[in-house]
């Protein structure tokens, strides 16, 4: 029997989680959830909905952001961890800005959070406000891939991501890469290309649809205080996918701290925990797959 992903267990934690649940799709090639109920079982209890691990899930909705690169001021604390975001797009420049620079992180309300760059965005129309690499505004020249970057006090793993919306339920994926300094993404010179292979570890994933609930589950070991998650961009990971055409808004950001994780283990690896009949009813058993960088 296959296991449960570790973030999707701690998803459903009742007073902590976000990780969207809703009740339905608005639309055909949308999915848009706006009830954060954590359990969808009357019966589940804070053990029920726990992980085997004890992972932590920040949730963005609940637990607001602190909007800088450093996290050292952050007044965002999970489990005694600092956690700050920003946001970050290839736009310097107007002809083949394919370099990297500081976009403007926009606080969607319960809806999570999303980005706009500088290429206009703020004039563009759904869904420039969302984390993605859609070309709304006809002057722009290039498409654009938007990026969050999380800032943590200590160093983490992330295990997963939850979205409040995807611009297609069955067709949307992700990047992520993380970084042990920022000198290359602050620098104002460098494009994505150039971030990756200074990058401890870079993937791209699927992000996929179950009953009421999108997520991305990484695959990924490293550790580091500084994790970019952003539009799909095959840079960072081939899918058997088409760029420029993925959009969503984060919601969730599921991460194992480096001081809680057993020598030589994987942080993505964990049994089923005895309660899997509270999750066989909720539809959150899943599949998942990667390309490694």
């Amino acid at each position: 029997m296959s296991r449960l992903p570790n973030f999707i267990l701690k998803a459903v934690l009742p007073t902590l989680l976000l990780i969207a649940v809703g009740s339905a799709h608005a639309g055909k090639n949308q999915s848009n959830y706006s009830d954060y109920n954590a359990c969808l079982s009357n019966s589940g209890s804070h053990s029920d909905c726990d992980s085997a691990l004890g992972e932590s899930v920040y949730n963005l909705v609940s637990e607001d952001v602190y909007v800088s690169t450093s996290s050292q001021y952050s007044n965002i604390s999970i489990d005694d961890v600092n956690i700050s975001i920003s946001a970050w797009s290839d736009t310097v420049g107007t002809y083949n800005d394919d370099v990297v620079t500081s976009a403007y992180v926009v606080d969607l309300g319960s809806y999570g959070y999303g980005v706009y760059n500088k290429d206009a965005e703020m004039d563009g129309s759904s869904p420039d406000h969302a984390i993605d690499s859609y070309n709304t505004v006809s002057r722009n020249v290039d498409y654009d891939f938007d990026f969050v970057l999380l800032s943590f006090s200590e160093s983490v793993t992330l295990t997963g991501a939850g979205f409040s919306w995807v611009g297609k339920t069955d067709n949307t994926q992700l990047s992520i890469a993380a970084l042990d300094d920022l000198s290359g993404l602050v620098s104002g010179d460098q494009t994505w290309s150039n971030i990756v292979e200074g990058a401890l570890t870079a993937g791209s994933y699927d992000i996929e649809s179950y009953e009421s609930i999108d997520i991305a589950q990484f695959e990924e070991t490293e550790t580091a205080q500084y994790w970019l998650v952003g539009a799909y961009n095959s840079v960072f990971g081939e899918l058997d996918s088409n760029m420029f055409d993925d959009a969503f808004k984060l919601a969730s950001i599921g991460f194992e701290k480096a001081s809680d994780m057993p020598e030589n283990s994987n942080p993505t690896e964990v049994s089923e925990p005895n309660t899997l009949g509270a999750f066989l009813a909720v539809g959150l058993i899943v599949a998942w797959r990667r390309k490694n960088k």
